[in-house]
């Protein structure tokens, strides 16, 4: 498979910079491009097996060939000599020489298995042992290795078109005219090429309470209102404007995990039954678009009165040491009401021109509210019991960003786009810490993603200590 690489590459080197010397279609073979080679771009010697020589004696045994075959002193080095290689298709081969560079002249691969003659060039290779009592002898066991002194000069692997792009988000791709992801946290459909996207969210990550954590999911659709006309940013940024709007429901997930999600905490915080408007925007400042300002908001359909549950579809807790004035009430359930960010973002990537690495950062504000209700119970007919859930008990509490440190909201994203594309991130929000990674299993389509948060202050009555979720991730472009 390496050697098939190394043929498309060294075949683009000759229709792109015509090095090869005249020969006709029927001789160019693989052997006879390794043997024409006179020179190797920049750009495409960083993708060969490189190693730079120290061994003294070998220094002065390819320096004096050099000169011998009259290439210009001034433009040699002796302390500077670098090999470049074929890549090795087994691993007990030993290496075949395309290139020698002693300062600034070269030797292509006719010239060294000319000028150098086997022995020494056998040495390069790692074909003869150089040092020990069986000097100049093939390896035993026929595992060609080098056995002198090197330093190897790291491969870079070449960046496939779609990896390379500028893009902001890597699972939400706009550089694709179709694509898909699929995790236990998110699902994403992009439409087509209108720049709409549709996508189902498990949890409230932007609170640091990722998954099944508060009971709730949302669906929304992400509709762009204004095109991104500057040329620089526009494969980037398409659009400097992104709408987003949808609902938020009720889930029972997370209350009694199964046995296969039995290592994952169980939770105690709900979101109410009558649902939630689902609405944002994203604006990206015409004059800089890598700068923007980010609004997000959860806010509850209806006002919070008393209304009757089932009680093994919602997460609660003893009352304990609570003083509550009202002997009916038995136990404690936490319900998110009305949460939101906003922020301001700016997108870098650090060489725009190799954009492998990128980074985002967020700052700005966060506000979540829970509030504590009395689960009520009382007989029916037949004597059933009948639990409810009644707002405004005294002894209960809401909790609302009371602290400096509840009202931060800050993130720092980082991904890398090379060869095995990975991200990860940080949040600090509501004095918690979420921290979310993901990573490739197979090719660019499979990867493996976990979430883990934790309060930095002492946890609340709904809140885990710590919450970890893993999940396969999917993700298929067009």
């Amino acid at each position: 498979m390496k050697k098939n690489i190394l043929v498309l590459v060294l075949t683009l080197i000759i229709a792109l910079f015509g090095k090869l010397s005249a020969q006709t279609p029927n001789v160019l073979d693989k052997q006879s491009i390794i043997d024409s080679l006179t020179s190797i771009d920049h750009e495409i010697k960083k993708y060969f097996p490189r190693w730079k020589i120290c061994e003294p004696d070998l220094q002065i045994q390819i320096y004096q060939t050099f000169v011998f075959y009259n290439y210009p002193k001034e433009k040699l080095d002796q302390q500077s000599i670098e090999v470049m290689a074929a890549p090795k298709e087994f691993e007990e081969d030993p290496y075949q020489i395309l290139v020698i560079t002693c300062g600034e002249a070269s030797m292509k691969a006719v010239e060294v298995e000319t000028y150098m003659g086997s022995t020494l060039l056998g040495f390069l290779s790692g074909e003869f042992i150089y040092s020990g009592p069986k000097r100049g002898e093939v390896w035993d066991k026929g595992i060609a290795k080098r056995d002198y002194c090197y330093q190897d000069i790291p491969i870079d692997f070449p960046l496939s078109q779609s990896q390379a792009e500028t893009i902001i988000n890597y699972l939400q791709p706009t550089n694709v005219s179709q694509a898909f992801t699929l995790s236990l946290f998110e699902q994403s459909l992009k439409i087509g090429e209108t720049g709409f996207w549709v996508r189902s969210i498990m949890g409230n990550d932007e609170l640091g309470y990722p998954f099944w954590y508060t009971g709730a999911s949302k669906i929304t659709l992400q509709r762009p209102l204004y095109l991104n006309n500057d040329p620089k940013t526009s494969k980037a940024i398409p659009y400097l404007i992104n709408a987003f709007l949808g609902g938020e429901y009720r889930v029972t997930s997370g209350l009694n995990p199964s046995s296969l999600m039995s290592w994952i905490p169980k939770r105690k915080l709900n979101n109410a039954n009558d649902g939630k408007l689902v609405a944002g925007v994203d604006i990206y400042m015409p004059f800089k678009p890598e700068f923007g300002v980010s609004v997000r908001a959860d806010l509850p359909l209806s006002k919070l009165e008393e209304y009757d549950i089932e009680k093994d579809k919602y997460g609660m807790f003893s009352p304990e040491d609570r003083v509550i004035d009202n002997g009916r009430i038995t136990e404690v359930a936490p319900i998110l009401r009305s949460s939101g960010v906003f922020s301001l973002f700016y997108n870098w990537w650090l060489n725009p021109k190799k954009p492998e690495n990128y980074l985002r950062f967020d700052l700005g504000l966060h506000y979540s509210e829970v509030i504590e209700l009395g689960v009520a119970e009382r007989e029916g007919e037949g004597n059933a019991k009948i639990y409810s859930l009644k707002p405004g008990v005294d002894g209960l509490q809401t909790y609302k960003p009371n602290e400096f440190g509840d009202w931060i909201y800050a993130k720092l994203e980082y991904r890398n786009q090379a060869v095995f594309p990975f991200g990860m991130s940080l949040q600090y929000s509501n004095q918690v810490i979420l921290g979310d990674i993901w990573i490739p299993l197979f090719g660019n389509w499979f990867y493996i993603q976990a979430k883990y948060s934790t309060p930095l202050r002492v946890e609340r009555p709904y809140e885990i200590r710590n919450f970890f979720m893993i999940s396969p991730l999917l993700r298929l472009t067009i």
